[in-house]
């Protein structure tokens, strides 16, 4: 509750706030806090104590309700230490840590008193074993029972002790496991915390709602997919998640939670370009004379002072004090920014709980069916496999940035793969990976050397694949396979197609072939890829 401030009386409580609403950026995130108090006409100071550290101050907004005229006068953020731990969960942690202590020291304790009845039991046989001079010698009858008694006290230490050590391997196994979970909680913001003080003036009792909102470090966002395609109804159900993680001092307990897409640090411009001079090269500058051997650190100490002498003097003369050393100002190298083309939010249905400690939590953004045509892919030349692909479109509103997938058919896992971005509209292509249903052979029939011209004297090498495809599956299936042939970077190496004709495939650059081919169930197909290389015999040809 917050305390009228009156001149002269002391300052005013910590106001209690919660966290009601948390927008999670891929870089940050903004926290927005509620609080509310009655309030008195007059003057008041607001303090919201035990805010993180890592709290950015310009990002500080303010907005306020009242029934009472209220005026808004300053806001004060300042760094605060506590003598306590101010999170929470982190102070619970720290309490668990004292009191594994204190059982490391009970059973310190314990090891103790079980060693020192061991070392009493030992005196004991060896004072009944080496009696003094003028003592008696024990009858072997004293001596069993001696021996009996001090067995039974060494064999209950002895035990006592291997229990003990058993219960301090299992407390120190306990002890490293929370002190790593608290090294992850504390981070890097000690007993550190901001506090923000707020000065409000009351034109009449009433009551005030205020909302803080403010950036923190220490939080992020990733998207993350699930993607499963159902062959018998040709349709890709998509599971858009975000993956979140914070450490940013505070835990958010029940909160609104919103996913943006924005990203603040990049700015809300585009770079401005410079200048991009060119000139004539500088000749380049003439190689050093041979330096003079070094005078030795005394005589060059004396020439140094000698050379500043006479200034120093002349400057002493004039009244002016010797001048330090001017410090110049170095170049920073700066990174380069860039804007992103489109930003959105999502809001999380149900409120979210996440805790300080950056653990991964993944929460459902949006469930898609994407109709989609399947369609093999196979490049037989490195491996002889065919690859099914999923070509569907984004036909949501949302956005799918890039990140990772995880691929299932029907409800087996087949592959782990990325998803590039993907606006609403666009077309997306999901890698499904390889299956044995759709077989593929890639077989060198022949290649031979010969020789060509008049004279002998070109050469001519042929090469001759046949690659066979069969589909073992019940249903017709696409297929689009891909081959190379040679490029040929000098104008007396020329390279030409035998088979197949040019009708029956597609050219892309960089000498790539396309087969695209339509697979009857249970039926096989083949193709011949051959190709010759001509060149004059007096030169070698590299790549052959």
């Amino acid at each position: 509750m917050a305390i009228a401030v009156i001149p002269g009386f002391g300052a005013a409580a910590g106001l209690p706030s919660s966290i009601g609403a948390v927008t999670v950026y891929q870089d940050r995130a903004v926290v927005t806090r509620a609080a509310s108090s009655e309030l008195a006409a007059g003057e008041h100071e607001l303090v919201l104590d035990k805010l993180p550290a890592t709290l950015q101050e310009n990002s500080l907004q303010v907005s306020a309700k009242s029934t009472g005229q209220a005026t808004l006068l300053d806001v004060k953020v300042r760094d605060a230490y506590q003598a306590d731990t101010p999170n929470d969960r982190l102070r619970q942690l720290e309490e668990q840590m004292r009191k594994l202590e204190a059982r490391q020291a009970a059973l310190d304790d314990e090891a103790a008193v079980l060693d020192n009845q061991r070392e009493l039991v030992l005196m004991m046989q060896r004072g009944a074993t080496e009696p003094s001079k003028d003592g008696a010698r024990l009858t072997l009858d004293e001596l069993k029972a001696i021996q009996a008694l001090s067995a039974d006290s060494l064999a209950g230490a002895l035990a006592g002790l291997r229990k003990v050590a058993e219960q301090k391997a299992a407390l120190e196994r306990e002890v490293l496991a929370l002190q790593m979970q608290l090294g992850q909680v504390r981070g890097e913001l000690g007993r550190r915390t901001k506090t923000v003080t707020l000065r409000v003036n009351m034109a009449r009792p009433g009551k005030l709602d205020l909302a803080v909102s403010y950036a923190v470090a220490g939080a992020r966002w990733t998207p993350s997919y699930d993607a499963r395609l159902r062959p018998a109804d040709r349709n890709v159900y998509l599971g858009y998640f975000g993956v979140i993680r914070q450490n940013t001092g505070e835990d958010w307990n029940n909160v609104k939670l919103t996913l943006s897409t924005a990203r603040p640090s990049q700015g809300g411009g585009a770079p401005q370009l410079r200048p991009w001079f060119i000139d004539v090269a500088a000749p380049p500058a003439p190689p050093p004379a041979l330096a003079a051997p070094a005078p030795a650190p005394i005589a060059a100490a004396a020439e140094m002072q000698a050379k500043r002498a006479p200034r120093a003097r002349a400057m002493e003369d004039a009244g002016a004090p010797v001048p330090e050393p001017v410090a110049e100002a170095i170049d920073v190298s700066t990174a380069q920014i860039q804007n992103a083309a489109t930003s959105a939010s999502f809001q999380i249905q149900n409120p979210a709980t996440l805790l300080s400690d950056n653990t991964s939590q993944r929460v459902a953004i949006a469930t898609a069916r994407l109709p989609a045509t399947l369609q093999y892919q196979s490049t037989p030349g490195l491996r002889e496999a065919a690859y099914l692909t999923a070509q569907a479109s984004n036909n949501t509103d949302f956005p799918f940035l890039a990140g990772p997938l995880n691929t299932f058919l029907d409800d087996a896992f087949v592959a782990s793969s990325a998803m590039k971005a993907v606006m609403p509209g666009e077309k997306l292509e999901l890698a499904l990976g390889a299956d044995d249903a759709i077989s593929i052979k890639r077989q060198l029939v022949n290649r031979y050397t010969e020789s060509t011209g008049f004279s002998g004297s070109g050469k001519r090498v042929t090469y001759e694949y046949k690659i066979t495809v069969k589909n073992n599956k019940a249903t017709k299936e696409q297929l689009s396979f891909k081959e190379r042939l040679p490029i040929s970077r000098n104008e007396k190496i020329v390279v030409k197609l035998i088979s197949p004709a040019d009708r029956d495939i597609k050219r892309e650059e960089d000498g790539k072939l396309v087969w695209d081919w339509e697979l009857e169930p249970g039926k096989s197909r083949e193709t011949v890829l051959k190709f010759s290389v001509d060149y004059p015999g007096d030169i070698d040809v590299a790549g052959l």
